[in-house]
């Protein structure tokens, strides 16, 4: 046996007539996971809720009701609410997009057109990224106590998935140029 060989089939679309059906059903089920975590997330923050309504002098921030079924990391300092405002809105991203991408699969929409897919990954890519973003944050609120270690560890995994996000970004543009540009030169040439 001199080598191990893929099947064509799985190497190229051109061998499986189903390939889009298949890329559709791994969006659907991505986004149905994205969209459950995400709400989930949303009802349960870290941190958990008050369980009843609160007062400066039982651990409230002075000044301040904390209120049943509130966010606690909400309530905390000013620094640790920025924190708890940039995690839920990553988080209602990630929701939002996900629910998009469902409601446009479940609607049936064409997906014979490459363009879709590219928008519909797109959307998922958004999605992914809310979602590791809302994990670093969230292990930066939860652990932000724990001193400077924890920081670091959480700055250097944001900035892993900021620099991963860019290289995708620019991989992801490259390609749609060169399939815009195809598309126009095939135009120019064929009229």
């Amino acid at each position: 046996m001199d080598g191990v060989s893929l099947p064509t089939s799985m190497v190229s679309r051109k061998g499986r007539p189903n390939w889009m059906e298949e890329r559709r059903g791994s969006l659907m089920v991505v986004a149905t996971v994205l969209a459950t975590m995400s709400f989930q997330i949303a009802i349960n923050p870290p941190g958990g809720v008050w369980q009843s309504t609160s007062y400066a002098e039982q651990g409230c921030e002075p000044g301040t009701t904390c209120h049943a079924g509130t966010s606690v990391l909400a309530f905390g300092d000013s620094n640790q609410r920025t924190k708890f405002e940039i995690f839920m809105l990553l988080c209602t991203i990630s929701f939002s997009a996900s629910l998009s991408t469902i409601i446009l699969l479940i609607c049936v929409v064409s997906l014979r057109n490459n363009l879709i897919m590219w928008f519909l990954t797109i959307l998922m890519f958004i999605s992914l990224v809310c979602t590791a973003g809302a994990y670093a944050i969230c292990i930066w609120m939860i652990l932000y106590p724990l001193g400077d270690a924890v920081q670091v560890v959480t700055k250097y995994y944001a900035w892993f998935w900021v620099g991963f996000t860019v290289l995708m970004c620019v991989g992801f543009f490259c390609r749609l140029a060169f399939w815009f540009l195809k598309k126009f030169f095939r135009f120019l040439c064929c009229r």
